[in-house]
């Protein structure tokens, strides 16, 4: 059967599916903004470097508290309702075997990484990040899979949400008193915003999907060992668009990651629609991958044109706009400002690689995509490690951009092969 003829591939659907999942990352977006400036502002550049370098390597090691069982569930549900309450069980399962020893990884990798760090903040971070967020993640993907894009949307939201009213109460109690210990009493709000987030989204999956039932554990390995790669992948895509902030912190000062990552924060969120896009076609994706890594490239190849154009209009924008910068966060960040103007053009090279790397991970060639983001992370890494010690932040940069290059050369290489 042909791709143009194949039933489920509605573009009316997608745009809608795209726009209603465009508005709740938009809002998302809009929280994190919300949060982001206002906690960069009242830690200013070295905080904000301690806090970001600890969320970096937490994030990490948080895939493998799931094991990627939520994308299984996502991948049963949009091939078959019916799986939802075995394999929903099933990834609540993974998840909770996964807290202990991921948790366990990553206090050890902060000792080694985060020598500048307190461990009052490495510790409430965890919890948020290893332990609490996996569970709300879940809840998303569940949604998503029944292509639910309002009540996907609004899952993912939640988190961000549930951050921004922490960060208001964090600005109350500074008021309150001034010489309060910001960075510690901040990585504890952030706990607290990832239980409230949990509490929710469980007490909407139960009510509006149904409760988990448990199919035994002969289920569960299969379940286990499908999810394995995407855990890997997951969490070599974090490593290597973080990998950068903990070695910074390692290698120079809490500064440098401070306005680093602050600049790296204002590029990364106007992915976000490009985001969208390819959540809102991955349940379909998935359905296409059945046939083939073939009809999921060929999907995607078509949302190539319109995401590269939004690319090159940002990367425009962002050059014009990155002394706004140093009106929003104060003087501590003035270092921002370049760091924007650097990295402006990664979203021209990030959109094509997310765009190939979904074709594969949905036609079922989610080894082929582990080894090549991990290729990527590798090349990241040791570029960061060679080009950090001599040109610093700019190395990071340059690195990022190699690594970017590198990946869309090889898809494209696999791609020539399957077509």
């Amino acid at each position: 059967m042909s791709f143009s003829n194949h039933p489920a591939w509605r573009p009316g659907k997608l745009f809608r599916n795209t726009a209603i999942l465009g508005t709740g990352m938009g809002l998302r977006t809009l929280s994190q903004a919300m949060v982001f400036l206002l906690v960069a502002r009242l830690l200013g550049s070295k905080g904000y470097g301690a806090f970001s370098a600890t969320l970096a390597l937490a994030s990490v090691w948080s895939n493998f508290s799931g094991f990627g069982g939520h994308i299984i569930l996502l991948r049963d549900v949009a091939r078959d309702p019916d799986r939802f309450s075995k394999s929903f069980a099933l990834t609540l399962t993974t998840v909770g075997i996964g807290v202990l020893p991921t948790l366990s990884l990553y206090f050890f990798t902060a000792w080694w990484f985060l020598d500048q760090v307190s461990w009052s903040l490495i510790v409430p971070l965890g919890l948020g990040e290893l332990v609490l967020w996996p569970f709300a993640n879940v809840t998303a993907y569940a949604y998503q899979g029944f292509e639910r894009m309002g009540r996907s949307a609004r899952m993912t939201l939640t988190p961000a949400f549930s951050r921004l009213v922490m960060a208001l109460v964090f600005a109350v109690l500074i008021l309150w008193q001034p010489k309060i210990n910001r960075l510690i009493l901040w990585g504890w709000l952030y706990a607290v915003a990832s239980l409230f987030a949990v509490c929710y989204t469980s007490y909407r999956v139960f009510h509006d999907l149904g409760r988990p039932t448990w199919p035994g554990w002969e289920g569960f390995i299969s379940h286990f060992r499908a999810g394995l790669p995407f855990s890997f992948l997951g969490s070599a895509q974090k490593l290597y668009l973080d990998a950068d902030k903990f070695l910074l912190a390692k290698m120079t000062s809490l500064n440098i990651v401070g306005v680093y990552s602050a600049g790296y924060r204002f590029v990364d969120l106007t992915l976000m629609p490009i985001n969208s896009l390819i959540a809102a076609a991955v349940p379909r994706l998935f359905r296409a991958g059945s046939e083939g890594t073939h009809q999921t490239l060929r999907a995607v190849l078509q949302l190539l044109k319109p995401a590269v154009t939004y690319a090159i209009i940002i990367g425009i924008g962002l050059n014009v706009a990155a002394p706004l910068v140093l009106c929003l966060l104060g003087e501590s960040f003035e270092t921002a400002v370049s760091v924007v103007r650097w990295l402006a053009w990664l979203p021209l090279l990030t959109a094509p690689r997310l765009l190939l790397q979904s074709a594969f991970a949905t036609g079922d060639k989610q080894e082929t995509v582990m080894f090549v983001v991990f290729l990527g992370a590798l090349i990241n890494i040791v570029l960061n490690l060679w080009w950090i010690a001599h040109w610093s932040w700019k190395g990071a940069v340059a690195a990022t951009y190699v690594a970017e290059i590198s990946m869309i050369v090889i898809y494209l290489t696999l791609k020539k092969r399957t077509s």
